[in-house]
This record gives C-alpha cells, sequence and structure tokens, in this order.
C-alpha cells in the first residue's frame, strides 16, 4: 500500500504533508504535489496534515480518484524532490473546493512505459546522459545551462506546435530540473496538451 495525492491538490499544493514525511517521498509540480508509491512507507503521518483532505491510502480511494495512482507514479519521475514546506500557490484559497481540477495540470500521464521511437513533430526526449532532442534538434543540457533562459525558450517555441500534443519522454529520473522548466514553460505558454512518458532504459 503506498498514499496518493488526489485532484483538490491541483492549483493549491499545500505542503503541510512534506514537513512530516520521514522518508521525503513527496514531489512538485507547478500545479500539484505527488507521492512515489516506490518510496512510501505507508505511515500515514501525511494524510492528517494535508488541510484540504488531498491524500488518500491507494486502498481507500474514492472510485473517480483511481486514475491518481497512475498519475502520482509516474509524474514522481519527472517532478523534483521536495523536502521542506513553504507557501501554498497564491489563488490555493480559491480553487480549493472546486471539483474536477485534473484539466488545470494540461497533460496525460501515458498508460505503459514508452520506448524511445521515431523523432517526430512534437516530441521532446530528456535523456539521463545529458540530451534532450527536440524534434530532429538535439542540445547538451550542460550547454544550455549556459545560454540566456530566453534562447532555449526561444528554441521551444520556434520548434513546437500549440494546438498539438507533446510528447515529453523523459529518461528514468533524468534531470528533473530541466523537465520542470520544460513542463512550466509548456504550461505558461498554453500549449494545448502535454504527454508525459516515462522510457525504459
Amino acid at each position: 500500500m503506498a498514499y496518493v495525492v488526489t485532484e483538490s491538490c491541483i492549483k493549491c499544493k499545500y505542503t503541510d504533508c512534506v514537513e512530516v514525511c520521514p522518508v521525503d517521498c513527496f514531489y512538485e509540480g507547478p500545479e500539484f504535489l505527488v507521492i512515489h508509491p516506490d518510496e512510501c512507507i505507508d505511515c500515514g503521518l501525511c494524510e492528517p496534515e494535508c488541510p484540504i483532505e488531498a491524500i488518500y491510502a491507494d486502498d481507500e480511494l474514492p472510485e473517480n480518484q483511481i486514475q491518481f495512482i497512475e498519475i502520482n507514479a509516474k509524474l514522481a519521475d519527472v517532478y523534483e524532490n521536495i523536502t521542506e514546506a513553504k507557501d501554498a500557490l497564491p489563488d490555493a484559497d480559491n480553487y480549493k473546493d472546486i471539483e474536477e481540477k485534473v484539466q488545470f495540470l494540461n497533460i496525460e500521464v501515458a498508460s505503459e512505459d514508452a520506448e524511445p521511437s521515431e523523432i517526430k513533430s512534437n516530441n521532446i526526449l530528456l535523456y539521463d546522459n545529458g540530451e534532450i532532442v527536440l524534434n530532429n534538434s538535439k542540445f547538451k543540457i550542460d550547454e544550455l545551462s549556459k545560454v540566456d533562459n530566453i534562447i532555449f525558450e526561444n528554441t521551444l517555441l520556434d520548434n513546437l506546435k500549440k494546438d498539438e500534443i507533446v510528447n515529453l519522454d523523459v529518461e528514468g529520473k533524468a534531470y528533473h530540473e530541466w523537465a520542470m522548466r520544460i513542463m512550466e514553460f509548456l504550461q505558461k505558454n498554453n500549449f494545448s496538451n502535454v504527454q508525459i512518458r516515462t522510457l525504459k532504459k
């Protein structure tokens, strides 16, 4: 058994739960927290700490929240680890009582681990050897880290189509920081749909 963060957390991101986790198994995205199912020790300390009751044991989930088992598992491989509490999102109080918030994540999570495939339009591949492949262009993360952020963002805008699905494929736990930077950029710039997949090594 593991604990699962559910839909109520979206657009709120209260982090009271993070403070009490003895194994630091929470991961943070732009709009949402998740629990890594392989790191959770089922202690249950986080559940009562959540002020909006967004955390459940996986065998006690409401039927309409079952999809969040998979969402937590997949996004934990993309999001960055969070170990200390921080302020909730600015509009958290406005969103805490809203239902059906999953659309605000603006992502889909592939149901199966994907194999690296032929490079197609609107694909971003993030490898743990430090390479980013954007459509047919290949970059080294070390090199991108030295350029202005505006240059990198313009590269994304020039190579991606907003009205088509963007596939963000991440190998293992490669470069959480860059996966997050890309996701935040896509959401900020209103890309219509982002599908995150974790690649098998």
